[in-house]
């Protein structure tokens, strides 16, 4: 990446005014810009972000209601009188699509993509349907086939920030970080607002600078509607952004500020319940978990209920909690989720044989070179005793100078295995003094290592 290029999208934040909220077009029907899932600190992958543009008569009011249960309301209720109107049809696909976010049924995965057949079949080229269609192929983790659809929206719609949205997603998870930098820009000149903020904050953490991509995800809080799902879902990474950092205060705060907002949202309480155990309260860890769990049960939090079962000796529901992160895999599988990625690096990280894992991520990583993908291939290469792959794969998960802590572990380890001992303690240091306990998992063996 180019220093004028990376220079331009550090400084894009400040084009949102400090008002905040932008004004959004008059779309006759609501639009799902991402539903991406990466690796995070934990086995399988978590949401990053989901905003949801919604007509402005569904804003409007109090309504006790889910973001994905009015989109589906005013859907079908335009279905009811125009039964084949491919835009409402594409509505009613975005609202299955946010639908899976707030109960993480992916069963609506395969609804939406009947219905936005039916909406093709009259508009095959319609941008706000491909925009739609782009998004169910992200949410599936198909980012080559939403790279495709992306680049035909934009073709067709390039002054359509959600268009772009897609774009960038997709070719971040593919590993093509200068194209998605240079997507992002023209995002974000569209329109600076939630979508396109969040997006600049995830490229600057990718990139090491927690400082920028926590004031850009403050400004994307800022830009956001009060009560919606995508506002309340920022402010929880805004919280996930500080305890990378090691402020576990300041996280404590916007997690429990996103639940001001939707009481008993579960990525806060899961981010409540890692703080938590970073502060040694395994039991309460253990309450916020199976609170997020119960309402919301997706594998990472499966797993990380797992994780603090175990801390806590508890074996028996600690392996419980993990086979549930199988059964909910399979699941996905059957609604077209390509978790294969996910679940390989799930398998090493709780004593599986490495060496499938080894063959499923480095299948997936000549797909997707992206640096989550190395990682989880340089770990899988050190587990299955291979520390000269492990190195080389490492070195590529670390060329963008992430400061996420997980990321910074493994490289310490490997480099320490490899024989550069100098550079393992260092990061291993340095990830302790941000945060020892930056790990349910492997705290245990960060201090272990630095021998503390």
């Amino acid at each position: 990446m180019t220093t004028a290029l990376f220079a331009a999208i550090r400084t894009a934040g400040g084009l949102l005014a400090p008002s905040g909220r932008v004004a959004r077009t008059s779309l006759a029907y609501a639009l799902i810009a991402i539903a991406v899932a990466i690796p995070v600190a934990v086995g399988l992958a978590a949401f990053r972000v989901a905003p949801l543009e919604l007509p402005a008569a569904l804003e409007v009011g109090p309504d006790a209601r889910t973001d994905g249960e009015r989109a589906i309301a005013f859907a079908s209720s335009r279905l009811a009188t125009t039964p084949d109107d491919p835009h409402a049809l594409g509505l009613l696909a975005s609202g299955y699509l946010q639908r899976v976010r707030e109960n993480a049924d992916p069963t609506y995965y395969s609804k939406a993509e009947a219905l936005l057949a039916r909406a093709q079949r009259a508009l095959p080229a319609d941008p706000d349907l491909l925009i739609v269609q782009g998004s169910l192929a992200l949410a599936r983790h198909d980012f080559g086939h939403a790279l495709e659809i992306a680049e035909s929206a934009v073709v067709r719609a390039p002054a359509r920030p959600a268009a772009w949205g897609i774009l960038v997603d997709a070719l971040v998870e593919l590993g093509r970080y200068d194209e998605a930098v240079m997507a992002a820009q023209e995002m974000i000149d569209l329109r600076p607002d939630l979508a396109s903020l969040s997006r600049v904050s995830y490229l600057r953490e990718l990139h090491g600078d927690l400082i920028g991509a926590i004031a850009a995800m403050r400004q994307a809080v800022d830009a956001g509607a009060l009560i919606s799902e995508a506002t309340t879902w920022s402010q929880v990474q805004l919280g996930n952004l500080y305890f990378a950092q090691g402020d576990l205060e300041t996280a404590v705060r916007e997690y429990k500020h996103a639940q001001l907002r939707i009481a008993a949202y579960p990525p806060a309480s899961a981010g409540l319940a890692r703080v938590q155990a970073a502060r040694g309260d395994f039991e309460g860890a253990a309450r916020l978990y199976e609170t997020a769990v119960a309402r919301l049960p997706l594998p990472e939090y499966l797993a990380g209920l797992g994780d603090v079962y175990a801390r806590l000796g508890d074996d028996r529901r600690a392996q419980a909690q993990y086979q549930l992160v199988e059964v909910t895999a399979r699941l996905l599988t059957a609604n077209g989720v390509r978790v294969d990625a996910e679940l390989a690096l799930f398998a090493v990280d709780h004593g599986s044989d490495p060496r499938i894992a080894v063959e499923t991520l480095r299948a997936e990583y000549q797909q997707r070179p992206s640096v989550q993908i190395a990682d989880a291939l340089a770990w899988a290469e050190y587990r299955g005793a291979d520390i000269r792959a492990a190195a080389a794969y490492s070195k590529v998960a670390m060329h963008l100078g992430s400061a996420d802590p997980l990321l910074r572990y493994r490289a310490g380890v490997i480099a320490a295995a490899a024989g550069d001992t100098e550079r393992g303690q260092r990061l291993l240091r340095e990830v302790y003094a941000t945060n020892p306990e930056f790990s349910v998992l492997y705290a245990p063996d960060l201090a272990r290592r630095i021998g503390r």
